[in-house]
């Protein structure tokens, strides 16, 4: 008997340690679309909100699912590949600077979750691998994109 009341009492306590006070991710995240997400990022660097005022970084910290990863991951990530092409094709600075504040808002969020979101802020930060050698200006924006959404993102 005293070893079923430890177990439980192990078992609720584990349970308590694992959940989290954050409320759920607001839905924002998932029904924004890609261009949603790039309309947005044209605020970098300054305060970048998706619709209904919901920073990046609170996305990535408030995902609970791996249906929610799944559907938040395939924007996020296709929406980094397009700037980065947009930077490797043409050199794009403004779409540097959204690849970088998306990169950092990514990590920023993914740094403070439960650690659901570490591949997706890895993925994220691996499509900008090579671009700040295209050209100075370039480089500049990546950094200044980089500092604000590790900042406000």
């Amino acid at each position: 008997m005293r070893c079923r009341a430890a177990l439980a009492l192990g078992l609720a306590l584990a349970t308590g340690a694992c959940t989290n006070d954050d409320p759920p991710m607001p839905t924002t995240c998932t029904t924004t679309d890609q261009a949603g997400y790039e309309r947005a990022l044209r605020a970098a660097p300054g305060d970048v909100r998706l619709p209904g005022g919901v920073p990046i970084s609170d996305c990535l910290r408030r995902v609970r699912t791996d249906g929610q990863l799944q559907e938040l991951g395939a924007v996020v990530h296709r929406t980094a590949e397009t700037l980065a092409g947009r930077v490797r094709d043409g050199g794009d600075v403004a779409a540097a600077r959204e690849l970088g504040y998306l990169s950092a808002a990514v990590d920023a969020g993914a740094g403070r979750s439960n650690g659901i979101s570490a591949e997706l802020a890895r993925r994220v930060s691996v499509t900008g691998t090579g671009l700040r050698d295209i050209s100075p200006a370039v480089a500049r924006a990546l950094a200044a994109g980089q500092a604000a959404g590790a900042d406000r993102g």
